[in-house]
């Protein structure tokens, strides 16, 4: 029952008052619950415009070179490490309905979440820092690299490519190279890359047969 105080105020009974404190505390609960999930997809949506956007405005295809990977290799590991601890707790501390969550979606939350974490912050490390660089402070340079074999992919966006010696996964392949030097290509010959760049990595602008080594 409402009872008016002396002094004109409207009084909620003590279970009237309880009642509503516990609406409350579910309204603000229930608003940090759809605040979390949109605060975690824009974060995401930052972090992965940070580490793709340099691509829309690269000008050919990058190439890390081989020395840079082999030398910052701990480093990315490291990061890919700590990359998957955080993305472990992420999921723990996201709000669940258990309700309506499978076994399916626990798995990908839980396991492949992290998973993603670690591969695209190693993916930072070794390409993405060296694109940057190129982007901004790059001059003109070659570097050579030694071909592992050679592949007809059939693929409209790359229907014949080159598999370089010494270089991870995502950055070890040439596209459509020209047909003479393609045809003068063999596991264990060396391509010359020219373009813009640093010791680190270089845009793919031009690409010819290394010269054979004079013989004494």
């Amino acid at each position: 029952m409402v009872a008016l105080h002396p002094a004109g105020v409207l009084c909620l009974p003590a279970d009237g008052v309880a009642q509503r404190a516990a609406m409350n505390q579910g309204d603000g609960f229930r608003m940090k619950r759809g605040l979390t999930p949109f605060k975690i997809g824009l974060s995401g949506f930052l972090l992965f415009s940070f580490l793709f956007l340099p691509y829309g405005f690269a000008p050919h295809q990058f190439l890390p070179s081989a020395a840079y990977v082999e030398s910052v290799k701990y480093y990315a590991l490291l990061t890919a490490a700590i990359s998957a601890m955080l993305g472990i707790a992420l999921m723990a501390h996201l709000p669940r309905n258990p309700k309506m969550e499978t076994s399916l979606q626990r798995l990908v939350s839980v396991v492949l979440a992290p998973i993603a974490f670690a591969a695209f912050s190693h993916m930072f490390v070794t390409t993405t820092i060296p694109l940057y660089v190129a982007l901004l402070w790059g001059e003109e340079t070659s570097m050579t690299f030694a071909v592992a074999s050679l592949e007809h992919t059939g693929a409209k966006s790359c229907k014949t490519s080159v598999r370089l010696a010494g270089m991870r996964t995502l950055n070890d392949k040439l596209c459509d190279l020209p047909p003479d030097i393609q045809q003068q290509l063999r596991s264990g010959s060396e391509i010359v890359i020219t373009g813009r760049g640093t010791h680190m990595g270089l845009f793919v602008e031009n690409a010819r047969l290394a010269e054979p080594a004079a013989r004494p």
